[in-house]
């Protein structure tokens, strides 16, 4: 099987920006916890930005399934849906 990579961009307006760290602080903890997760963290464009980035790695796809369906996903993206503007998922396999 092919190591499955996802990107997920987003802008957070600034008012929000502490918050939904706080609660991509507690996503990527547990994620990294999941089975499957090779690796999950969150970037962010320059230090005082709004432009965020979650940069996956999960070793299959019914990994990745897996992961959407957890509690700590299911709420914290619900909180995150009100406070930033994600862009849709974009999932990649590897090639080479």
């Amino acid at each position: 099987m092919s190591a499955i990579r996802v990107l997920v961009g987003s802008t957070v307006e600034p008012e929000n920006l502490a918050e939904v760290i706080d609660l991509y602080r507690e996503l990527v903890r547990e994620t990294r916890k999941e089975n499957g997760c090779i690796s999950y963290e969150l970037l962010r464009c320059g230090d005082n930005s709004g432009e965020l980035m979650l940069v996956e790695e999960w070793e299959s796809q019914a990994h990745l399934d897996a992961h959407t369906h957890t509690e700590h996903f299911v709420r914290l993206v619900a909180a995150l849906d009100n406070l930033e503007k994600a862009v849709p998922a974009q999932i990649y396999s590897k090639v080479l």
